[in-house]
């Protein structure tokens, strides 16, 4: 079948690999002048298989109104009149109840040991190049309650059937990672994630395409902004783009980030994903700099060694459809690293920010939609990378009728749809 997939990031690319593989005709549209320039550019590296705590949680609910005065808070809701943004925070403080959390939890839990399978598999298969790094990954705390919090969630996971996570003392975590001995913060003890991982998405992403293009064929064009989806008998007649229509495909493939929700309400359906912006920052890696993933838990700060780089990435801030760099945003990242790595060499720092596709309750969103020719594979905030290889083949299955090897619940596009 010919098959037009809309979005150059990973999932979008992750998803042409997986149905091109299965022998179909696949073309790609990115509004960008190449793959992978958004959320896939510069994220915090992390292949977190083992999360499974979604941003709406009973914890989160409490910190919010203490969050809601600071502008330097790991989350930051800047309410405006927008309805969509409204009806999506509603939405999540509802998701914050303990019995929503539990389920979306399982789901996210499922599909993230999934996606480290399939990640495995598809790196056996391309044998790609991208700073992969395997040695799990250290959650440090800096306070006792978020500790013994975390041994609860660790031991939560296990129930659900993750992989059993290691409780560290403070001596533990610096024979793990000794360029936390020059830290300034005291560190209470940790939680090793051994199964978890790290990489360059931006990297990965651009030799998966140059991978599927020359082994498949895939067809790739950039430069082409998506105006409108277009609808008639009950599925996509034809999409309108800046470079004219586009028609005459069997099948679609939606994978344009925050922007989803905006084309689906063109053909009437209302979905809440909504952007979630996060930021980072990039700098030489020196002897002071981690060799292992690391994440700073009170401050929602993720590290990540990439090569000779440091990535650092963090906070969540819903402001809109707003791309700017916002010193206020960058300035806690940077203290922190100045706090938990202070021989690090900040000499040349490379600043990012990008608006995360994020739903209210945690999951993303894959597979079938009411229209019969249009699929999903978006509304991953901030586990895309983590969760490309096993969405992508979630979906290929679904598209193909074929049994997917785990359940679909809380995946699909049922749980939250409104019809216009």
């Amino acid at each position: 079948m010919k098959i037009c997939v809309l979005g150059a990031g990973v999932l979008g690319v992750a998803s042409a690999y997986e149905l091109a593989k299965r022998g179909h005709d696949v073309t790609i549209i990115e509004r960008q002048s190449e793959a992978a320039k958004e959320c896939s550019f510069a994220n915090g590296g992390q292949l977190s298989y083992s999360h499974a705590m979604p941003w709406a949680n009973p914890y989160v609910f409490l910190d919010l109104f203490r969050w809601m005065f600071q502008e330097d808070a790991p989350l930051v809701f800047r309410f405006r009149a927008d309805p969509h943004m409204i009806r999506w925070g509603l939405l999540f403080m509802l998701n914050c109840l303990p019995a929503r959390t539990r389920r979306h939890s399982e789901a996210l839990l499922r599909l993230g040991v999934y996606s480290r399978l399939k990640m495995g598999e598809l790196m056996e298969d391309t044998k790609l190049e991208f700073d992969y790094l395997n040695k799990g990954i250290l959650h440090i705390f800096s306070t006792q309650p978020c500790l013994d919090h975390a041994k609860i969630q660790a031991e939560f996971q296990h129930k659900l059937g993750g992989d059993p996570e290691t409780t560290l003392t403070p001596e533990q975590c610096l024979e793990i990672e000794p360029s936390l001995q020059y830290s300034t913060k005291q560190i209470f003890g940790g939680v090793l994630a051994p199964q978890d991982a790290s990489g360059d998405i931006n990297a990965f992403t651009q030799r998966m395409v140059d991978y599927i293009s020359a082994k498949y064929g895939v067809k790739i064009q950039y430069n082409t902004h998506i105006k409108r989806l277009h609808k008639a008998d009950g599925k996509i007649s034809h999409i309108e783009t800046s470079e004219g229509y586009l028609s005459g495909f069997d099948a679609y493939v939606l994978s344009t980030g925050a922007y989803s929700a905006q084309h689906l309400r063109q053909v009437g359906m209302y979905y809440p994903i909504y952007p979630m912006k996060g930021y980072s920052v990039t700098f030489p890696a020196n002897e002071f700099t981690p060799t292992i993933s690391v994440t700073d838990e009170a401050l929602k700060v993720v590290y990540s060694r990439l090569g000779n780089r440091i990535r650092v990435a963090g906070t969540a801030e819903f402001a809109g459809y707003n791309h700017d760099i916002r010193k206020v945003r960058i300035d806690p990242i940077m203290r922190g690293v100045k706090a938990l790595f202070p021989k690090a060499d900040l000499s040349e720092v490379q600043e990012w920010a990008c608006l995360r596709p994020s739903t209210p309750d945690g999951p993303p969103v894959i597979g079938k939609t009411p229209l019969t020719n249009l699929y999903l594979n978006t509304g991953h905030g901030t586990l895309g990378w983590t969760q490309a290889a096993g969405s992508a083949r979630l979906l290929a299955d679904v598209f193909e009728g074929a049994p997917t090897e785990i359940p679909m619940t809380g995946l699909t596009i049922e749980r939250n749809l409104i019809k216009l």
